[in-house]
C-alpha cells in the first residue's frame, strides 16, 4: 500500500474486499437499531410469470438472472435454468423461457433496463418471444 498526499492506493495483492466489509458490516450494524421504523419496500422473493397466449406482454425493469430449479415432468429429472429476473410494480418477477434468455443475452440487455417482453408463438415446446425498449 502507498500513501501519497492522504490518498490510499490499494494495489491488487491486498484484500480490498475485507476492508470494505468491514465498512459495510459497521455501517449495518449502525443501521439495525433502526429496524423497527423501517416500512417494507418491496417483496424480493420471485414469483413465475406466465405467458400463455400469443400477442400477451408484461412490461418490466430487467434485474439480471438467477438460476432456477426444476423437476423435469417426464423424466423427473432435477434440472438447473438460467430464469430472467423483473422488477414489475413493486415484485421481481422470473421467466425461464430459453429463447427470452437468449434473446437477453444476445442483445447485451443491462440491468435497469425497461423492457416489455411479448408472447409472440409457439414452434414445438418452445415459447419465441419478442423484446422491445420502452422508454
Amino acid at each position: 500500500m502507498e500513501q501519497q498526499n492522504n490518498v490510499v492506493e490499494i494495489t491488487p495483492t491486498q484484500n480490498a474486499v475485507a476492508m470494505s466489509n468491514e465498512i459495510d458490516f459497521a455501517s449495518m450494524v449502525e443501521r439495525s437499531a433502526f429496524l423497527g421504523e423501517l416500512k417494507p419496500l418491496i417483496t424480493l422473493t420471485a414469483e413465475y410469470i406466465e405467458l400463455e397466449k400469443p400477442s400477451e406482454f408484461f412490461d418490466g425493469i430487467f434485474i439480471g438472472f438467477q438460476d432456477m430449479n426444476l423437476t423435469d415432468k417426464q423424466t423427473g429429472e432435477q434440472k438447473n435454468l438460467p430464469a430472467a429476473r423483473f422488477l414489475m410494480d413493486k415484485q421481481v418477477k422470473i421467466n425461464a423461457g430459453a429463447v427470452l434468455i437468449a434473446e437477453l443475452n444476445r442483445a447485451k440487455i443491462t440491468i435497469g433496463t425497461p423492457l416489455r417482453v411479448t408472447y409472440l408463438r409457439k414452434e414445438g415446446n418452445t415459447k419465441l418471444y419478442t423484446l422491445t425498449l420502452l422508454g
